[in-house]
């Protein structure tokens, strides 16, 4: 059944025993507009009759593999079979039958396209097999070609010489491949530039390389994933740009061919726009690191003379202190940058003036930073859980019970011990602790799920802002909270390692305290709409300036 309804039946040689072969057609289709959708051979209906020959079958999978022309619009292949109408328009063919052909494939026919794949060896019966699930038709390579305007070649660069390079010329080349590693010389040439000098009167267009088969084959999966294009020819790229768009996808015109060498190196990036963020990150961590170290190892044992102390809780107490710091240091160093770009807005009185480069740098992996603060935040937690008692954190909880008992030293001896029993109700104190921690944890989670590009798209510019913006700064002055209360008798009157360096929970507040002093300024009602006035474009002694009477 076609898409606009009309059923198409197919014409079949009918043998009968000591009988010549003669043609029947059953209700054959009437003619059709030019802009008919594409008729499958999976839905065309063929009539037998009761008693025809088992042998008189029809394979939409060898369809055209004796090179007959599948897509023809009316008379008979060589083999008898009627010829199916096709749009043109909504027509591809793909080059290889490896996993990312087949995936591409299925991607298009589920787009509502018509995909010849082409093989050298179509009539192989585990190639069949593969292909009869993406839906689309098998067929030779010359007749796959001959079919479409818009060719994918799906094959690596060292089969480029085996392919019907002659039927590729005037048409629309897609080159998919990558390289296994980055080739740099003075000689070198990208693989959609390496086809292109082969098949010269062809449009070669580099793009869909950066998605993986299994990105293709799980529906919406990376829906909103960039695809990086570039060819010499606007035309052809225009058209990429229709598919790539048909297939849920994002192009991302990187202009001439010559692009193509950068393209293919970015499914080998290493995670690029990671690698500064969690060497900061890194470096925080080590440097927090040290100082517990030297605080609670170095110090201690200093003080009481006993070495063997204290070595114990490197694995997990430092660790956990060090990791809570880290992560309130990281929060507040997601906001900072956005201050300092506000004050230097202020400063210049415009938005159009270039941030300094350390500055925009800063300013471009605050997303990272984040993501980041999220997992140690949620580390701190899980250890946290497991971490807090009554005996290990006494401070919070309510006050236990001291008892006098007699303590069995061995048979013969006893000893009359002071013993605490511990209560493990929290105070006061504990209870905002644990609540302080707890807002700013499921805060930071909002903030990392509303970050994800698929979430992103969904939300509207003030919906995100809200989140990124209002929300984020609740969790840090949670999360500031949460560590104010739990060093709370320490907070101001004491000091650690000899009574010269700061603890832990006096430490941790330093980043979030700056930031929340250049905030401040920032909320008042003057500063701030002269700012907002400034990002929606005024020029302070610029062109744009504008006076109330000129506008009057």
């Amino acid at each position: 059944m076609g898409k606009n309804g009309a059923e198409v039946m197919q014409v079949l040689p009918l043998t009968r025993p000591n009988s010549t072969t003669s043609s029947i057609a059953i209700n054959p289709p009437s003619p059709q507009p030019p802009d008919s959708r594409i008729w499958s051979t999976h839905t065309a209906h063929s009539i037998h009759p009761a008693h025809s020959h088992p042998h008189i079958q029809m394979d939409n999978l060898s369809f055209g593999a004796d090179g007959s022309d599948p897509t023809a619009s009316n008379g008979s292949a060589a083999n008898g079979k009627r010829k199916v109408l096709h749009n043109p328009e909504k027509t591809i063919a793909v080059l290889g039958t490896g996993d990312y052909g087949r995936a591409i494939s299925r991607r298009f026919v589920n787009a509502g396209f018509t995909v010849f794949i082409g093989s050298r060896d179509p009539n192989r019966a585990k190639i069949k097999q593969l292909v009869r699930q993406t839906g689309a038709t098998l067929t030779g390579q010359e007749v796959a070609v001959g079919a479409a305007h818009v060719v994918i070649v799906a094959v690596g660069r060292d089969h480029y010489d085996y392919l019907p390079l002659q039927n590729l010329q005037e048409k629309i080349l897609i080159d998919v491949s990558n390289n296994t590693e980055k080739r740099r010389g003075p000689h070198y040439r990208s693989n959609a530039e390496y086809l292109q000098g082969l098949a010269q009167d062809a449009k070669v267009v580099k793009g869909f390389n950066v998605l993986s088969a299994y990105a293709l084959e799980n529906g919406g999966l990376q829906g909103s994933k960039e695809v990086f294009i570039a060819s010499d020819h606007a035309d052809a790229k225009q058209k990429v740009s229709e598919l790539v768009r048909a297939l849920g996808f994002h192009p991302v015109d990187w202009g001439a061919l010559q692009a193509a060498r950068d393209i293919e190196d970015v499914p080998l990036r290493f995670m690029p726009s990671w690698k500064r963020p969690v060497a900061v990150v890194f470096g925080i961590f080590v440097f927090l690191w040290i100082l517990a170290f030297f605080s609670f190892q170095i110090c201690r044992n200093l003080q009481s003379g006993d070495w063997k102390d204290q070595w114990k809780h490197l694995a997990m107490q430092n660790f956990n202190r060090v990791i809570a710091i880290t992560a309130i240091w990281t929060l507040a160093f997601c906001y900072i940058p956005g201050l300092i770009a506000a004050y230097i807005q202020l400063w210049r009185g415009t938005k159009y003036s270039r941030f300094p480069k350390w500055l925009d740098d800063w300013l471009k992996m605050r997303k990272q930073l984040g993501l980041l603060m999220l997992g140690l935040a949620s580390m701190h937690a899980c250890i946290s859980v497991a971490y807090l008692t009554p005996q290990t954190t006494e401070w919070l909880y309510e006050s236990g019970t001291e008892i006098q008992t007699q303590v069995v030293i061995d048979v013969n001896t006893t000893k009359q011990e002071t013993l605490t029993i511990y209560n493990s109700e929290l105070n006061w104190r504990g209870e905002i602790f644990m609540t302080m921690g707890a807002i700013s944890l499921c805060l930071l989670v909002v903030l990392g799920v509303s970050s994800l590009p698929s979430v992103t798209a969904t939300l509207s510019w003030r919906e995100f802002t809200f989140i990124q913006s209002k929300l984020g700064w609740v969790a840090l002055v949670a999360a500031a909270s949460h560590d104010i209360f739990l060093g709370w008798h320490y907070m101001f009157l004491y000091w650690g390692c000899f009574r010269t360096l700061p603890i832990g929970p006096q430490y941790a507040l330093y980043p979030a305290f700056i930031a929340v002093i250049m905030k401040i300024p920032l909320l008042l009602p003057p500063v701030d709409n002269y700012l907002q006035k400034i990002r929606r474009g005024y020029e302070r002694n610029g062109q744009n300036e504008v006076s109330k009477a000129d506008i009057a």
